[in-house]
């Protein structure tokens, strides 16, 4: 989506987005983390996976600031990745129904919607205090007004009984509704208009407040005998809904995997292919799960049985996703994409050289 040509570790970046969802999801399908006991990679598997669809929405957020697409394309691009949710819903009915607004949905809607939430990034001089005070207010509005965003219950996210209730999902109750999701593209936004010293200032406040704010809930949570985080429930940090704390924790994770980005990620050849076709991943990584899902069940697996399963379906998937690209770069969804805008592919036969340019 970027304008200026491919920079490695963006593809890399979104190579990881990418794996980690599919780790995300292959964790939910084969699940193996059903007992009650904490274990060190129950805490990895949330930890990395809670930060996907942030580095999702952030990547996508950064590709838009740098673009100037059509109406026409904004509109192809998100209705494209509205059938493409459709597509997994379907190949994942353990998880979703048909018509459930999930994180491509999400997507979309932010591609159709960019120049209402990318506006005060592209017309004001302090972009720090434009997302400074979009964060403020979405943080205000989420706790003066928690119940706009629904309960955490996965079945009463997810359903899609009535036109209604599939768009309330889409803009405030969903697994990943537009309010607060926006909130991270405007993060991407954010960190493609910032240059120079301007970009490390921004980097180093950030992941400062971050940190510190993230330990001492940490801290607090701890000493208070309460959970810090789960993907729904009582706890200091939720997913399902994202309440404030974790959109601050979020924030600062997405922060950090960019910084190291910058520095080593954008070796990673892997990595950077099977980001270039990561919606193709993305999609087809569904696909199994249709005939699947109910493997672990029917063989009775054990925890680490499940594990493994889980690592070694996401490597693969980071392997298919680096070879697709490598060998038939014009057999992905994203071709096909910009085939429906009715606009020359500009992918070559052969995959394009990488980069490894900065922001």
């Amino acid at each position: 989506m970027e304008a200026e040509g491919r920079q490695n570790h963006i593809d890399a970046l979104r190579g990881l987005a990418v794996s980690l969802m599919v780790m995300v999801h292959a964790a939910a399908t084969w699940n193996p983390f059903s007992s009650t006991q904490a274990t060190p990679l129950a805490y990895f598997v949330s930890g990395l996976g809670g930060l996907a669809a942030p580095l999702f929405v952030t990547l996508l957020g950064w590709g838009l600031m740098k673009s100037k697409l059509t109406p026409h394309q904004r509109w192809t691009r998100g209705l494209f990745l509205v059938a493409c949710q459709f597509l997994v819903n379907i190949s994942a009915p353990h998880l979703f129904e048909p018509f459930t607004p999930g994180v491509l949905s999400l997507l979309g809607l932010l591609i159709i919607s960019e120049p209402l939430w990318s506006w005060p990034l592209r017309t004001s001089k302090h972009t720090t205090r434009s997302f400074a005070a979009m964060s403020l207010a979405c943080f205000t509005m989420i706790f003066i007004f928690p119940e706009i965003q629904g309960d955490g219950q996965w079945s009463s996210r997810t359903q899609s009984n009535s036109i209604n209730m599939v768009a309330q999902h889409l803009i405030f109750t969903g697994t990943y509704p537009l309010f607060p999701w926006f909130l991270f593209a405007v993060l991407g936004g954010l960190i493609c208009r910032l240059k120079g010293e301007e970009h490390k200032t921004f980097f180093t406040g950030m992941l400062t407040f971050g940190l510190i704010f993230t330990s001492l809930t940490f801290a607090w949570a701890f000493w208070a005998n309460q959970t810090w985080a789960l993907p729904s429930g009582n706890a200091l940090l939720t997913f399902f809904p994202a309440n404030a704390p974790f959109l601050i924790a979020a924030i600062t994770g997405t922060l950090i995997l960019w910084a190291v980005a910058r520095q080593s990620l954008g070796k990673s050849v892997l990595l950077a292919r099977a980001g270039r076709c990561s919606l193709s991943v993305y999609v087809a990584h569904f696909l199994p799960f249709a005939a699947l899902h109910n493997i672990d069940q029917t063989y009775g697996w054990s925890l680490t049985l499940s594990a493994l399963v889980v690592f070694c379906y996401t490597v693969l998937w980071l392997i298919i996703g680096a070879y697709w690209y490598s060998k038939a770069p014009r057999t992905t969804l994203e071709t096909l994409m910009r085939a429906i805008e009715g606009k020359q592919s500009r992918l070559p036969n052969r995959p394009e050289p990488e980069r490894s340019d900065r922001d």
